[in-house]
């Protein structure tokens, strides 16, 4: 039987409530005429959310779409995300009963009805894999799959390159060291990037003297890194990275005194990091998130989707804009959210040209200053949005979404931390970390990997949810085939003259021939337990 549709379409104009006529969404667009307005798509909904796994726990969840149509998926139980006060509760089992100190990945081949847990065992040993926080997925171009995921003092990479993320090797385990939060992409074949933020002695081997942001590049698969470039140009990076395999274009969100720009690293490919475009996609911007999320289509275009406070130059809400020229200019914002609920962590998946889907998490009333840290009862919910106007259409440039409820019961209850691994010592929930994930699927419909409380415990659980019907984001041509240019279906292979070697590029290379000391590195992993701090919003 088809799970029960959770909410009706909702059309927005100028942030007020509308008839579901043919009004396109704008923050600052006047009323339009059903003839000047973008055609309506159909109405949104979602299956029932289920969970992915209750014996796992199921932080800052991070999804990907591999071209067969396969789902991965993986959380974390990082210790940050242990929300003291819900320990005597029986769900907090999930944190003991499978916890190895290693995030963990499962698979869907059936569209999210059923996923498989696939264990990461260094042989011959049959120790876990490394990492415990902050799971990254990224893809070559020809079809390999790479994960990395921090150690507080240390980030490892692991590949599969056999059988689409059924198990894994462990190419380095020091790709860098005393860094925060990594965000990787690939693009051709072996080659990675990762930007993070560096401190107390930066990365690469020996650890540089800086701090701040980078970016590093891998051109063997992640076996070794160049030493990092800093990367503070146009503010410090904000968030994921996108590569336009097209063109080899490394694109990262960034943020400078109320402005949200976008950097494009254009020289990638040639081992040029240091050279970097900067465009300003919004002024008068006041997120309340740690970061914007963006995504790219099969022909380049960039998509971006944020949050605001209300204090800024728009009113508080989830917000969007696209670029068509490949970050050099930026469309007008247009408001994605509808009505005056407190509104944070958006996330967009991209399908087709112009098909895009966003979601967020929404209390069930406005907050004070819209602070999600606020004490109380209040519930919060997975709302979506869908759109096959993003880009515009032949009568408006203001596109149109449907806007429904993913989740139909609250997720959670109560405060989101909003301050890094220093809310646990004021008591301020944690257990969903700092973002949740959205990707396209093989069939065009969006799904999210979240975080749910519902189940009293100490942590999270991994929970899913997925579009049942409504606007498509692959155009039916495309049905069954991956979305996006840089999550989806390879493009056609890169000739082998192309195709970089251990040593393209000009940038020297680090990696398990130079590792820390073994006893310094004990003696750091314990000075990070007591300094480690995430980057908290401006």
């Amino acid at each position: 039987m088809a799970a029960p549709k959770l909410a009706l379409t909702v059309f927005v104009v100028g942030g007020l409530l509308a008839s579901p006529a043919l009004l396109p969404v704008g923050a600052h667009a006047a009323p339009k005429s059903a003839a000047s307005a973008c055609p309506a798509p159909p109405q949104l909904t979602f299956d029932t959310p289920t969970y992915v796994d209750k014996t796992r726990a199921g932080g800052e969840p991070l999804v990907f779409t591999y071209p067969t149509g396969r789902l991965l998926y993986s959380a974390h139980a990082g210790t940050t995300h242990f929300f003291t006060p819900e320990a005597p509760n029986p769900g907090t089992v999930a944190f003991g009963e499978n916890y190895t100190g290693q995030t963990y990945i499962w698979t869907s081949d059936d569209n999210g009805k059923t996923w498989t847990f696939r264990p990461r065992i260094i042989a011959p040993d049959g120790a876990p894999a490394s990492g415990f926080s902050d799971p990254e997925f990224a893809m070559d171009s020809a079809g390999d799959l790479y994960f990395s995921e921090i150690n507080l003092a240390n980030i490892a990479v692991s590949s599969s390159r056999e059988d689409r993320g059924e198990t894994w090797n462990l190419e380095n385990f020091v790709g860098a060291v005393l860094t925060d939060r990594q965000w990787m992409e690939a693009d051709r074949p072996g080659e990675l990037y990762f930007v993070a933020n560096a401190f107390g002695g930066g990365t690469g081997i020996p650890p540089s003297p800086g701090t701040g942001a980078y970016i590093t590049k891998s051109t063997d698969g992640g076996a070794t890194f160049a030493t990092n470039v800093p990367s503070t140009k146009g503010g410090a990076g904000e968030g994921d990275i996108r590569v336009d395999k097209k063109t080899g274009t490394v694109y990262q969100a960034r943020r400078s005194s109320g402005k949200l720009n976008m950097g494009a690293f254009r020289k990638a490919r040639s081992g040029d990091l240091a050279s970097m475009d900067v465009s300003t996609v919004a002024e008068g911007v006041q997120m309340l998130a740690h970061w914007p999320a963006f995504d790219l289509d099969p022909s380049g275009n960039l998509y971006i989707t944020w949050d605001e406070n209300g204090k800024g130059d728009r009113e508080a809400g989830i917000w969007m804009a696209t670029s068509t020229d490949a970050a050099r200019t930026w469309s007008a914002p247009v408001k994605v959210s509808t009505g005056e609920n407190t509104a944070i962590w958006p996330w967009i998946g991209v399908g087709d040209d112009g098909r895009a889907g966003v979601m967020w998490l929404e209390a069930d009333k406005k907050l004070p200053n819209h602070n999600a840290e606020t004490a109380g009862t209040h519930g919060w919910r997975i709302r979506g949005a869908a759109t096959t106007t993003a880009l515009g259409c032949a009568a408006s440039k203001t596109p149109v979404f449907s806007v429904a409820t993913a989740t139909k019961d609250p997720v959670h209850t109560g405060t989101i931390c909003q301050g890094g691994t220093t809310c646990q010592a004021a008591l301020i929930d944690r257990r969903l970390g700092d973002y949740f994930s959205v990707e396209v699927d093989a069939t065009g419909r969006m799904w999210a990997g979240y975080s749910d409380t519902r189940v009293p415990g100490s942590v999270s659980l991994p929970a899913f949810v997925r579009q049942q019907g409504g606007p498509s984001l692959l155009v039916p041509k495309k049905s069954g085939t991956t979305p996006t240019s840089t999550t989806g279906q390879p493009p056609p292979a890169v000739p082998a003259s192309s195709t970089p070697g251990a040593g393209s590029g000009s940038l020297a290379s680090t990696g398990f021939g130079a590792q820390l000391p073994a006893a310094a590195a004990l003696m750091l992993l314990g000075a990070l337990l007591m300094v480690r701090r995430r980057r908290t919003p401006s």
